[in-house]
């Protein structure tokens, strides 16, 4: 509101500045044009004066105030020659201030020294303005309004003065003149300035539309932004920069809200996490005698067929609540890594070793090895979760795929299953931590791997089809080494444990 009030009051102002400077502007013109038609008029009379006086041979005998009754009648030619409709009166002047022929015949033969046009005259200037016959007592005729009074000294050829002619034009037809050009000016003005303010009106409807409200709407999705509404959808109209504003403020919303949602999410998840890291350090213990114990009772009791059924549950249970707590401290305790050039085969060989593939399920790992700068330990994680995730993927007999692929400064290692897939509405979810759809998962897996994979300087991508099977892609930088094949037998360390029933070849 106080945009459109302040626009306003500039609109007000600037019709008054367009009005006033319109009415000095035609004021100036019109004072302008009199000036100049006085100036012509003063010109002309003038000229016709001083070539009359010329053709009658008129000199400084003439206007020697002891011959005045001997040029009377030269005199009087001379008044019908440069007479006009606009002439009331003319007066011939000496130099010695006697008025040597008037046509008010009581004033010839007098000296009028007070006269400062006359002096001015004489002394070489031709003088004029605009004088009244009320106020002159040297002009008899009356009825006449405005009059303008011009004295035209008359000069020998070496620029002496020997006389001055005073003439009176009567102004009426002069104003008459200048009244309606004086009209027409500010007929002309006025139509130009009512023009240039519909301009500036139209200018201002234009810039109210196209850029005050979309500015105001702006403004009101800014205030809800403040006050925590995020869910703004921009109307903004107007000109396209500020159109892009109005969405560019709107997707900021979208995009704020997000992160608020995420934010929310990871103070959640940090809470548990924290809670779930005492849990699992708690919880490594009892584990650990549990499995010690196990083995010391297996070694007495294995002879014994009826039991060993519930020796293998109990083991694979403990081996669930094991990689469910390594999941748990994978996801909280962020280590710093421990890069050293590293062959991704033997990292593949060590975690396929660890893992318990049935008879149905085959693995073929790559023939070809690729040295990579990666931290042993921790890739090894990221390659558990995805091989374990594809072995439980996997119903029945199966497949499991691993290559490694090197593309530029990258070594892509794809990890490719025969199993179930992931359906389209859970594949957005599967990095968000916490997220499972089995009933013994943490949901911190894949989450791990991500977050492993990105600290190394990678991403990881996956790629789904709903019934034939899932691949996940790992990229990670690596350091240029030779590449060559690798079999188990020249892995030096972590040499795998084979479980009775795997299937491992290396395609």
């Amino acid at each position: 509101m106080k945009i459109k009030n302040g626009v306003a009051m500039w609109l007000i102002l600037g019709f008054f500045i367009v009005l006033t400077v319109s009415v000095f502007l035609a004021y100036s013109i019109s004072e302008y044009f009199k000036e100049t038609v006085l100036q012509r008029a003063t010109f002309a009379y003038s000229n016709t004066v001083k070539n009359h006086a010329t053709s009658y041979a008129l000199n400084e005998n003439n206007f020697n105030s002891k011959n005045i009754s001997s040029n009377q009648q030269l005199f009087t030619n001379f008044e019908n020659a440069i007479d006009s409709p606009e002439i009331v009166t003319v007066k011939m002047w000496s130099t010695d201030h006697i008025v040597v022929y008037s046509d008010d015949t009581g004033i010839v033969g007098k000296s009028f020294y007070n006269n400062n046009k006359l002096n001015a005259a004489l002394s070489g200037q031709q003088v004029s303005g605009i004088s009244y016959v009320g106020d002159s007592d040297n002009v008899a005729e009356q009825g006449n309004g405005e009059l303008m009074e011009i004295y035209i000294p008359l000069k020998t050829n070496s620029g002496q003065v020997y006389g001055v002619v005073e003439v009176y034009l009567a102004m009426d037809l002069i104003n008459v003149y200048i009244d309606n050009t004086n009209w027409m000016i500010f007929i002309i003005t006025a139509f130009s300035a009512a023009i240039f303010g519909v301009i500036i009106f139209l200018t201002f409807i234009a810039f109210r539309r196209n850029v005050i409200n979309p500015i105001i709407d702006i403004h009101e999705q800014t205030k809800k932004i403040k006050e925590g509404n995020f869910d703004i959808k921009s109307q903004s109209k107007g000109y396209n920069e500020l159109k892009i504003l109005g969405r560019e403020v709107e997707s900021m919303a979208f995009k704020i809200k997000d992160q608020q949602n995420k934010l929310i999410k990871t103070e959640r998840v940090y809470a548990i996490g924290e809670l779930a890291a005492r849990l699992a350090h708690d919880l490594r213990n009892p584990l650990s005698v549990i499995r010690n114990s196990l083995e010391i009772i297996r070694h007495k009791y294995e002879t014994k067929p009826e039991v060993a059924s519930s020796f293998d549950r109990i083991d694979r249970s403990v081996f669930r609540m094991t990689h469910q707590i390594d999941n748990v401290m994978d996801f909280v305790n962020t280590k710093s890594l421990r890069l050293e050039a590293t062959s991704l085969k033997k990292i593949l060989l060590a975690t396929v070793g660890e893992l318990d593939f049935t008879d149905e399920i085959k693995v073929n790992l790559p023939k070809n090895d690729i040295m990579a700068m990666c931290d042993f330990n921790a890739i090894e994680v990221v390659f558990e979760n995805l091989l374990l995730n594809a072995k439980q993927s996997i119903k029945g007999p199966g497949v499991i795929n691993v290559r490694l692929i090197e593309e530029d400064n990258f070594v892509k290692i794809e990890i490719e299953d025969t199993g179930k897939g992931i359906p389209d509405d859970v594949l957005p979810k599967i990095f968000d931590p916490l997220f499972t759809t089995k009933q013994e998962g943490t949901g911190l897996g894949l989450p791990s791997c991500k977050n492993i994979v990105e600290q190394h300087g990678g991403i990881i991508e996956v790629k789904t089809e709903v019934g034939k099977g899932t691949t996940f892609t790992v990229k990670l930088p690596i350091t240029k080494f030779e590449t060559h094949p690798v079999t188990s037998d020249q892995i030096e360390t972590k040499v795998p444990k084979v479980t009775r029933g795997n299937k491992i070849s290396q395609s």
